[in-house]
C-alpha cells in the first residue's frame, strides 16, 4: 500500500478500518504493505487523528508486543494498547528511536492514566528538540491541555525548547502550518527575543494567522513606533488598528483619511478616537474629505468615508448622503451608493425615514433596492402596499426576500396594534 492510499485512510473518519490496516501492515503477514509509507502518512496526519486512533486502539484489542520487538510501526501500535504493561514496554523501546512519528506517540503517552507510562514518555519526550520532532509533539500536546494528566506537559516542553539547543526548533515552530503550533512558536520566539525586526515585519504583514500577526505587530510597534505607517497598509484589520493607535498624537487629520475610511469598523473607530482624544470631532473631517471626492476618487475610499460619516454624523448629513445615494447613472458606483443609503438610513430621524428611503426601493441597482427595503423594516407599518408589492415582484431574489421581511414585520405590527412613533 503506497503513501497515497495511506493518506486517504488517514483522511477518512473510519478509525476502525485505519487501525485494522495498520495492524495488518505491522503484523507478520504484512509483507505486502509498505510500513515506511504508513509511517509517512501518519507523520503528515492531523493531530486530531492521533487522538482518535489512540481511543480506537483501546476499544479494539490488538496482538501483544513480542519480546525484543523494535519495529517502529509495531511499537507505535503497542504504545496504544489497552494493557498498561504493553504500553510501558513500547514507550521504553520507542525512546531509542527518533522522528516525528515517535515524538507524536510519546506525546500521546504523556497523558497516560498509568503513572509509570506517563513518566517514561515525558522523560523521553523532553530529550527531543529536533525541529520536526518538536512540531509533531506540540501539535498533540497543545490539544491535550484540557486533560488533567497533561495540563502542564506543554509548558514543561516549552522550558526545554527555551534552552539554547532548542532555539532552532523554536523558529521552525513559528513557521509551522498548524495554527496552534505556530502561535506557540511565535509566542516563545518573542519571549526569547529570537525575532529580529525583519521577522516581526514579515509576520505582522503576511502571516496567515491573526493571533501571530497581532503579537508581532504589538512587539514591532513597541520596539519602533515609526513602523506604524508601514503597518497601516497591512491586510489584517487588527494590525491596522494597532498601527493607528501607535501614530503620534499630533498626526494630521489628513493622514488619517485612509484609516477613517477603512473597510473595518474597528480601524475606523480607532482613527476617530485619535481625533476625539485631542478635541477634534471626526464628522467635520469626514465631510471635508467627501466634498473633495470626485468621479476619479477610488470607490473604496468614498464608500469608507460615507460609512464612517454614518457612524458619527447627524441628521444634517442626510442630504449629502442622499445625493450620493440617488445618482444612479454617474458618477458614483453601486458600492458607494449602497454605503450612502445605509448611512442616510442610520442618521435620518425616524419620522423622515420613509420619505428618505422609500424612493430608492425602485432603484435599478439590486443592492440599493435591497438595502432600501432592509432600512424600511424599522418603519414597516408605514410602508405603502404599492411599495411592498414592487419589492415582492422584483426580478432579483434578494430584493424580494427583503420586501417579504418588511411585509411580515408590517403584519406583526398591525396584529399587535403597534403604531410606529
Amino acid at each position: 500500500m503506497d503513501v497515497t492510499r495511506w493518506g486517504r485512510l488517514c483522511a477518512a473518519s473510519d478509525m476502525a478500518e485505519l487501525l485494522r490496516e495498520l495492524r495488518g501492515a505491522a503484523g507478520d503477514a504484512g509483507a505486502g504493505y509498505d510500513r515506511a509509507a504508513a509511517l509517512k502518512a501518519l507523520a503528515a496526519a492531523p493531530p486530531r487523528l492521533w487522538l482518535l486512533l489512540d481511543r480506537a486502539a483501546r476499544v479494539q484489542e490488538g496482538p501483544p508486543l513480542a519480546p525484543g520487538e523494535s519495529e517502529p510501526l509495531r511499537l507505535l501500535l503497542a504504545a496504544m494498547d489497552r494493557d498498561g504493561r504493553t504500553r510501558q514496554a513500547a514507550v521504553e523501546k520507542l525512546a531509542v528511536h527518533g522522528g516525528p512519528v515517535v515524538a507524536s506517540a510519546l506525546a500521546l503517552r504523556t497523558a497516560d492514566w498509568v503513572d509509570q507510562v506517563r513518566d517514561r514518555a515525558l522523560a523521553a519526550l523532553l530529550r527531543r528538540t529536533a525541529p520536526d520532532e518538536a512540531a509533531a509533539a506540540l501539535r498533540i500536546l497543545l490539544r491535550m491541555r484540557g486533560r488533567s494528566r497533561a495540563a502542564h506537559t506543554a509548558e514543561a516542553y516549552r522550558g526545554v525548547l527555551a534552552a539554547p539547543e532548542g532555539r532552532r526548533a523554536v523558529r521552525a515552530l513559528a513557521a509551522d502550518a498548524d495554527p496552534q503550533t505556530r502561535r506557540f512558536g511565535v509566542e516563545l520566539a518573542l519571549e526569547l527575543g529570537a525575532f529580529v525586526r525583519g521577522d516581526l515585519v514579515r509576520t505582522a504583514l503576511r502571516d496567515p494567522d491573526q493571533v501571530c500577526r497581532s503579537l508581532c505587530a504589538e512587539r514591532l510597534l513597541r520596539m519602533d513606533p515609526d513602523q506604524a505607517g508601514r503597518l497601516l497598509w497591512a491586510r489584517s484589520a487588527a494590525v491596522r488598528e494597532l498601527a493607528v493607535a501607535a501614530l503620534p498624537d499630533d498626526v494630521p487629520a489628513a493622514r488619517l483619511t485612509a484609516s477613517l475610511a477603512d473597510p473595518a469598523r474597528i480601524v475606523r473607530a480607532q482613527a476617530r478616537w485619535r481625533l476625539y482624544s485631542r478635541g477634534e470631532p471626526p464628522a467635520p473631517a469626514y465631510r471635508r474629505q467627501l466634498l473633495r471626492c470626485g468621479p476619479q476618487s477610488p470607490p473604496r475610499l468614498v464608500a469608507g468615508l460615507v460609512t464612517g460619516l454614518g457612524e458619527c454624523g447627524d441628521a444634517s448629513d442626510v442630504p449629502l448622503l442622499l445625493r450620493l445615494a440617488r445618482e444612479a447613472r454617474a458618477p458614483w458606483p453601486p458600492a458607494v451608493r449602497r454605503a450612502a443609503l445605509r448611512a442616510a438610513a442610520r442618521l435620518a430621524p425616524r419620522g423622515d425615514l420613509l420619505g428618505t428611503v422609500a424612493p430608492l426601493t425602485a432603484d435599478p441597482d439590486e443592492g440599493v433596492a435591497r438595502d432600501a427595503f432592509e432600512a424600511l423594516a424599522k418603519v414597516a407599518g408605514q410602508v405603502p402596499e404599492a411599495t411592498l408589492q414592487l419589492g415582492r415582484t422584483h426580478p432579483e431574489p434578494g430584493v424580494r426576500k427583503a420586501a417579504e421581511r418588511v411585509s411580515r414585520a408590517a403584519r406583526r405590527q398591525a396584529q399587535s396594534g403597534h403604531r410606529p412613533r
